[in-house]
């Protein structure tokens, strides 16, 4: 056999193999976290990717306590992301230094992640919980509600009726409003077979802005609370030509 063959064989032996090369990125996912209480804002926190090989960097952010649209951008091998409060990878697996983790949802590229307080049982410091951030599932003008109570919770809009169980989701397009583009809200929650109320307010006209409502216990008073995130819409070029 001649140089040229035993060259043709090579070839043919090595497409035969299978391929250690790093894999590709295949989910790309645009991220923003939110903090549910002071406790867990932090200028500094990584994002890894735990599909990926043992090389691969992490992605620095921040956990903020209101929302912008500043977007952290990540390249993903697979759905599952982990934060972590040190940047290398062994700190996945460090105690003390898991923030959380969570997995993109399929098909979701735009995501809030929510940090909640986690299970006792956990090693982690919080839960995440992903919404979708696209404008198709979470449209200007309304409302995405989420009840981390353990009490069934009611809110009234202009005397209609949104009805949540523990751990239920809810988006809200549309609020019912009055005349004077204003909304009378009204919350309560069903303990000892009744429905007690526990806030009324008014709210003006969302507009164009989004907003994060969270129901959740407070643990000193024993009421259910209610929080509420506003998504600041960014400037149109005429209003930012305007600031003086």
């Amino acid at each position: 056999m001649n140089h040229q063959q035993l060259l043709a064989v090579a070839m043919l032996w090595s497409s035969a193999l299978p391929s250690f090369a790093e894999p590709a990125p295949t989910i790309h996912a645009e991220i923003r976290l939110l903090a549910f209480s002071s406790d867990f804002v932090m200028d500094e926190v990584f994002a890894q990717d735990p599909a990926a090989t043992s090389t691969a960097a992490s992605v620095k952010t921040s956990v903020r306590s209101g929302l912008n649209h500043e977007f952290t951008t990540l390249q993903l091998t697979g759905p599952k992301i982990v934060f972590t409060k040190k940047a290398d990878r062994e700190s996945m697996t460090r105690e003390g230094e898991l923030v959380g983790e969570v997995s993109m949802p399929d098909g979701v590229k735009s995501a809030i992640l929510l940090l909640i307080p986690p299970a006792k049982e956990s090693k982690a410091l919080c839960r995440i919980m992903a919404i979708n951030d696209s404008k198709r599932a979470f449209p200007a003008g309304s409302y995405f509600a989420t009840n981390m109570s353990p009490l069934k919770v009611r809110m009234i809009l202009q005397e209609k009726n949104f009805d949540f169980n523990p751990s239920q989701t809810m988006l809200i397009e549309h609020p019912p409003m009055n005349a004077d583009h204003q909304i009378g809200m009204e919350t309560f929650a069903f303990k000892d077979n009744a429905w007690l109320q526990m806030a009324a307010s008014i709210w003006s006209d969302p507009g164009k802005r989004r907003t994060v409502l969270i129901f959740y216990p407070d643990v000193a008073t024993g009421y259910v609370q209610l929080r509420a995130f506003d998504d600041v819409m960014p400037r149109t070029e005429v209003e930012a030509a305007t600031v003086r």
